[in-house]
């Protein structure tokens, strides 16, 4: 995939997820402000619940005092146009009750011959002079309105108590839904004068709250008894209704997240996997093609009379092409074993062999190339045990690309060490080195398939980058592991642990 287009997907992706995401949030705020006028909405109405209830609670005893009440001639006006009743109560004591603006007693039934009647035996205007055609009134509601005037002049701690404040506050939230803490507070006869207060209540709070109702809202009289709510877990209980909401929301918001990312993981590790591969390819043809050029010349060589004359002649042509179809056939064998491994078709031939034979036999093949270069391996061979049931073909190839890569990544006098030694798993075979060493990226990818240490964008040595990553295939072919340590310029360790099973 082209690098600009590739990067033009990483933009548009991105800024459709950044897109989805804003959206998101935006929708989750107007739920979260909806579900808060919900709140404000459903504690207004709990709170009308509350003032009916706090009034009624307040004047009902002075209006089962007011049943027993005789009302038997009582009802008449004054010059000025009040409307009085005098009446006795049940322990004999005459009381009036004055309302000035007659309109007051609108809200009654006005009836005419019932029972349940209160008949005026004066005239409206002029006092003392029986009147048969007055209009009548309800009793039952004149003795409500009666109590609930003389109930709101009362203060408001003669009527009610905290405790009992406190449960029709709770009776009537629960109502409506609500369970959360809830502070409060009642005024009386200023705006601010709070008689009545929950425990721990801030009056701060108190006098900023927006949750206020009137109270005896019935009443003629205004004594600015008032009822203030404040919810000091108000957010707390939003957000925990809209928990499932918002959890979802985000659990899926970071699901459409997580599949970007590994859709952009997957895409660049293709991208890559196919960048080495045809760095691989191009490397192959390359590797394939100087054998190839090198026997076509021998044979030409042997073709021309005047050079195969000679039996030397004939001879020194004749191992060219064979070392070189024997370099030919590594190379393809190398390619065809790792694809098998990857198939799983590969099947070792798993005998009993002496890894130090092994070790010793694969050191000796390199010591023409380290003498050239004036270097040396030593051998402290000191495990005990170390007949273990291995594939010798398979294992002398691992051993032996260890040591390859060994001589071939090192700019100093190579000096190699191979170290062996039991341990409870079974035995440990160690290949230092003191070449030029791997970075911490270089030590995560070496055994990856296709991966060659670069300097730059130019590959010192040459090979396929199949060499180590065939390597750990045949260690976990035989149930083991191999692991690398390394430092920059101070040379590499290559671990091998064949388990005791493989042990004879």
């Amino acid at each position: 995939m082209n690098k600009n287009v590739l990067l033009l997907t990483a933009i548009l992706l991105f800024l459709g997820l950044f897109g989805i995401g804003i959206v998101q949030i935006f929708w989750l705020k107007n739920a979260i402000k909806s579900r808060e006028q919900d709140f404000d909405k459903t504690v207004f109405e709990a709170m009308n619940d509350m003032s009916t209830k706090i009034e009624d609670l307040s004047y009902q005893p002075l209006v089962s005092n007011l049943v027993h009440t005789s009302f038997q001639s009582s009802l008449h006006t004054n010059e000025s146009g009040e409307i009085i009743l005098e009446y006795l109560d049940t322990t004999g004591y005459s009381n009036e009750f004055r309302v000035k603006d007659p309109s007051m007693l609108d809200n009654f039934s006005l009836q005419n011959g019932n029972d349940n009647q209160l008949y005026s035996p004066y005239n409206s205007t002029q006092k003392n002079i029986p009147n048969t055609n007055a209009p009548s009134i309800d009793i039952d509601n004149l003795q409500q309105f009666m109590a609930q005037q003389m109930t709101s002049l009362r203060p408001i701690t003669e009527l009610l108590d905290t405790g009992k404040l406190k449960e029709i506050i709770t009776h009537c939230l629960e109502e409506h839904g609500l369970k959360t803490r809830v502070n409060y507070g009642v005024t009386e006869y200023a705006p601010n004068n709070f008689v009545l207060l929950s425990k721990n209540t801030s009056m701060t709070q108190l006098y900023k709250s927006t949750y206020t109702i009137d109270l005896f809202r019935r009443s003629m009289f205004d004594d600015n008894k008032t009822l203030k709510l404040i919810f000091p877990e108000r957010k707390k209980y939003l957000y925990s209704s809209m928990s499932p909401l918002i959890l979802s929301s985000s659990i899926f918001f970071l699901m459409v997240v997580a599949a970007f990312m590994l859709t952009f993981q997957i895409i660049f590790k293709q991208k890559k996997l196919s960048d080495m591969k045809t760095d691989f390819i191009n490397n192959m043809t390359h590797e394939l093609k100087t054998p190839i050029a090198t026997i076509s010349i021998a044979s030409e060589m042997l073709k021309d009379n005047s050079i195969s004359s000679s039996e030397e002649n004939r001879s020194k042509y004749a191992g060219i092409i064979f070392e070189e179809n024997k370099r030919l056939y590594n190379h393809v064998e190398q390619v065809l074993q790792l694809a098998r491994l990857e198939k799983g078709e590969l099947q070792l031939n798993l005998e009993d062999r002496d890894i130090h034979q092994i070790i010793t036999s694969t050191s000796n093949h390199f010591q023409l190339i380290l003498q050239e270069l004036d270097g040396k391996i030593e051998l402290n061979l000191n495990a005990i045990h170390s007949i273990f049931k291995v594939d010798e073909m398979h294992f002398t190839n691992v051993i032996n690309n260890l040591i390859d890569n060994a001589v071939k990544y090192n700019d100093k006098t190579p000096l190699i060490k191979i170290n062996t030694l039991n341990v409870p798993i079974g035995i440990q075979i160690e290949v230092i080195d003191n070449g030029v060493g791997l970075s911490k990226e270089d030590q995560h990818k070496i055994f990856d398939k296709f991966y060659r240490v670069t300097k730059g964008n130019v590959h010192d040595n040459k090979g396929f980058g199949l060499g180590l990553s065939y390597v750990k295939s045949i260690i976990e072919k035989h149930n083991g592991e191999i692991k690398v340590e390394s430092k920059i310029k101070e040379g590499s360790k290559f671990t091998i642990l064949l388990p005791i099973e493989n042990k004879n």
